[in-house]
């Protein structure tokens, strides 16, 4: 009897030793990935979190837009309840969480009965934000807080910040709250500069472990920008319009050969720091959104046209009507009341008269073949956003005085950025060039750079004569005070009425386009003025000298040699 007790003991005894080896290999190998899922997803939150927004330097590698950290303060109320049940006798952790409250009161002004109302009213939740975008020195503030209690924590991201403020404001744009390019170049390059969105687990359990994955951040673009060409420009454009008390401006430096823009600046200015204090109207990039009638920088169309078409050859003579023309139901006047001049002095001195004679000539097909080749009518493709591809009438609609009108820039609008690259083409011996900003994409373990888009619409022989006469504009025409001590420049003045609701006002626009030096031509700089009220509303008057002080600043600046004569 006690040999079977015995083994009825031992059989007992083993079979209960199997049961829990049974038991545990199930738990631990057949459902254990299952359990501890299930474990882990009580003990963590998965959040969204962003990889960094790459910056954006100037061309000499001088940050314009960077990242700063700033918080978001979340709490864990189960955690919180779990802490307050565990220690509800201990008098030390109690005083420890009244503190906290009174901390979170005083440095983020969240109040203790609203705080508390969150928590009762979401007793199982494990993630609140209780208040975001907090700066680095009110986290230090509580996250270094002695009464610091661990239901309570941070995710750490990044908004942005530009140097520059609104000096540079028109070209970099801005981002809104979501880091997400709003405006200008942010917009545009936004898909590389953004960094890869992903899910991060944190561990919101005693010992606050953290499952971390790394976020992809986004490429850093470095762009054409001098950043410092870029301020001077500002700073004058800002003088020019307190001058003239002008309504608005605008002013770019473009490398003729590349496309490059070294500056480009606007007024009204905003700063992108503060965005949402202004209105749209101020947020506009004017140089590459607004489209204008242009008046006589214009001209050089109808030269170039003329030229390189062959049907003048750039020594004809043209009756100038004593300074008064009626074309059909149009007169068309001049400043001053010239009888006879040749091509040239047509140009140099600017009469309207003699711009449309020779564009009637060549013909609307003509004309309109070369509007084609200068890429007006359409956008230039310059690498931001909001660009308008400006005004141009359908040719089937075109009728003498139409035509006559282009020929001295009214009836036909364009922007300022058309105009540098129409100038461009002169400067740089007859070549079409795509302007933009970017020089490359670069990030960790890769580098994207820009491919130049050029493509020849002028004769060589063309743009030499059409350089002399804009040489001669400067020299003895109305572009004097565009004139060096240094260098020889070269270009030609604008003045154009503003049209509104379909009629011309006494409002204009003042403008000088033009490059430097005349021989080996380096930058194109183009200014524009719009309505001037005081002390002048002519190009030559307002514009031109603003155009000289931006090239001689950028010449010098670059070190490059002065001309000998």
């Amino acid at each position: 009897m006690n040999r079977v007790r015995y083994w009825f003991v031992v059989f007992f005894i083993f079979a209960s030793f199997l049961a829990v080896v049974a038991k545990s290999f199930y738990i631990q190998l057949i459902k254990g990935s299952q359990y501890k899922k299930e474990y882990l997803n009580k003990l963590v939150r998965t959040i969204t979190v962003e990889g960094k927004r790459g910056w954006i330097y100037d061309c000499k590698g001088r940050p314009i837009a960077i990242n700063y950290p700033v918080f978001d303060l979340f709490v864990d109320p189960k955690y919180f309840f779990m802490l307050h049940k565990k220690y509800s006798q201990d008098e030390y952790y109690l005083e420890k969480e009244k503190a906290f409250f009174n901390d979170l009161g005083k440095v983020f002004l969240i109040n203790k009965k609203r705080l508390l109302g969150i928590l009762y009213s979401n007793p199982n939740s494990r993630f609140i934000v209780l208040k975001k975008n907090i700066p680095l020195d009110k986290y230090k503030l509580i996250k270094e807080d002695d009464n610091f209690i661990k239901a309570f924590g941070f995710v750490k991201h990044f908004r942005r910040f530009y140097p520059d403020g609104e000096f540079s404001s028109h070209v970099l744009g801005f981002c809104f709250s979501s880091n997400k390019g709003a405006e200008g170049i942010e917009r545009y390059y936004d898909k590389f500069l953004s960094g890869l969105t992903m899910k991060e687990k944190i561990g919101l359990d005693v010992y606050k472990s953290r499952v971390a994955i790394k976020p992809t951040d986004g490429l850093n673009l470095k762009i054409s920008l001098n950043r410092d060409i870029q301020d001077f420009v500002h700073e004058n454009l800002k003088r020019t319009i307190e001058l003239f008390q002008a309504d608005k401006g605008a002013v770019i430096v473009m490398n003729p050969y590349n496309g490059q823009i070294i500056a480009m600046d606007s007024y009204p200015f905003y700063d992108n720091n503060h965005y949402s204090r202004y209105s749209y109207a101020f947020i506009k990039n004017r140089a590459v959104s607004d489209a204008f009638e242009p008046g006589s920088v214009f001209k050089l169309i109808t030269m170039s046209a003329a030229l390189d078409s062959g049907v003048f050859k750039g020594n004809e003579a043209v009756y100038c009507e004593k300074g008064r023309w009626r074309l059909h139901n149009k007169v068309i006047h001049d400043v001053h009341r010239f009888k006879t001049l040749n091509f040239e002095e047509i140009f140099v001195y600017s009469s309207n008269i003699g711009s449309a004679k020779i564009a009637l000539r060549i013909g609307k097909k003509i004309f309109y073949k070369y509007l084609n080749r200068f890429g007006l009518g359409r956008k230039t493709g310059i690498d931001t956003i909001s660009e308008t591809k400006g005004i141009v009438k359908d040719i089937f609609n075109v009728g003498d005085v139409d035509l006559a009108n282009m020929a001295f820039g009214q009836g036909i609008s364009v922007s300022e950025i058309q105009l540098a690259s129409m100038y461009s083409v002169i400067a740089n011996g007859g070549y079409w060039v795509r302007p933009h900003f970017m020089i490359n994409l670069f990030g960790d373990n890769s580098t994207q750079g820009y491919k130049i888009e050029k493509r020849k619409i002028l004769k060589g022989s063309t743009v030499n004569k059409v350089k002399k006469i804009l040489r001669d504009v400067v020299v003895y025409g109305t572009g004097k005070n565009a004139a060096l001590k240094d260098y020889k420049t070269a270009g030609k003045t604008g003045t154009a009425q503003i049209a509104k609701h379909g009629k011309y006002q006494k409002e204009y626009v003042a403008s000088f386009a033009g490059f430097a030096p005349f021989d080996n031509p380096r930058f194109v700089v183009v200014v524009s003025i719009f309505n001037p009220k005081r002390g002048g509303f002519y190009g030559g008057s307002v514009a031109a000298p603003l155009f000289a002080k931006i090239m001689e600043f950028v010449l010098h600046y670059y070190g490059i040699p002065q001309d000998k004569n």
